[in-house]
């Protein structure tokens, strides 16, 4: 597995709060892990850990440059790629890890995204539990858990944006390097989601009142912002291509910001 796979995280130093927490759960549900695993912030810090090396790619860097500086670092033909806050809570078996990395060899995918949303809808004969991603959309490529090919992710951090405007951008990609994109419904790296809008999500909220390895001082995130995120996942999996962009002009006329465009 070194020889095949790096871990990456990427952060920042105003995220720093979430690194003790997800990384003691990265240590606890994955201690045997046999790769690198790096951390990518922006601005130099002393935090060290067991496990992990901590890169600084330089104060004010955007996600997409920092990304771009870690993988200066990484030899080996695949990264998983996840973010500060998507902690790691269950048990990761490292042979499942493998039998999907020798799939994607198999079946030369770029892309195995670890998350099920966007729902696939088509799957991968004769490979349980995987299925083929539709890039005709948005977010079909996103920043959820997953695998990429070294060279795929390279491809993709080649300008300057912000989180949000590298993730919108990141599916365009995947259809002009030609990638080809897959999904695990098998639940091999499962995360537990624990911020948006710089808060924590009530169900984070609920998870840290058993297990309290988050000791940070974020406040919650609101019920209604939580409610905004839930109504738009609904409306992108279940509405058609065409109602959506009519909905996101309406709801845009309410103030609702959408950095995929209102199409």
């Amino acid at each position: 597995m070194s020889r095949i796979i790096t871990m990456l995280i990427s952060s920042c130093d105003a995220y720093s709060d979430l690194w003790d927490g997800h990384i003691e759960l990265l240590n606890r549900n994955w201690p045997e892990r046999s790769f690198k695993v790096l951390l990518v912030t922006d601005k130099p810090t002393d935090r060290t850990y067991k496990g992990v090396e901590i890169v600084a790619a330089g104060a004010g860097v955007e996600m997409p440059q920092r990304i771009a500086y870690a993988l200066d670092r990484v030899e080996t033909p695949y990264v998983l790629l996840t973010l500060d806050d998507y902690y790691p809570v269950n048990r990761v078996r490292e042979e499942k890890i493998s039998s999907l990395l020798d799939q994607m060899g198999e079946l030369e995918i770029d892309y195995l995204r670890l998350f099920k949303r966007p729902m696939p809808k088509r799957k991968i004969l004769g490979h349980e539990g995987l299925y083929w991603v539709d890039l005709d959309g948005n977010y079909r490529v996103n920043l959820y858990a997953g695998i990429w090919s070294a060279e795929f992710l390279k491809a993709t951090v080649g300008e300057d944006l912000n989180a949000w405007q590298y993730e919108v951008s990141l599916t365009g990609k995947a259809r002009e390097y030609g990638a080809v994109c897959a999904a695990s419904l098998g639940g091999e790296f499962e995360t537990l989601d624990v911020v948006r809008k710089g808060k924590i999500l009530h169900k984070a909220a609920r998870y840290f009142r058993k297990d309290p390895v988050y000791q940070g001082d974020r406040g919650l995130c609101p019920l209604s912002h939580e409610v905004q995120i839930a109504v738009r996942t609904c409306m992108t999996e279940h509405l058609p291509k065409g109602a959506i962009g009519a909905m996101k002009r309406v709801m845009a006329k309410f103030g609702f910001k959408f950095y995929s465009g209102l199409n």
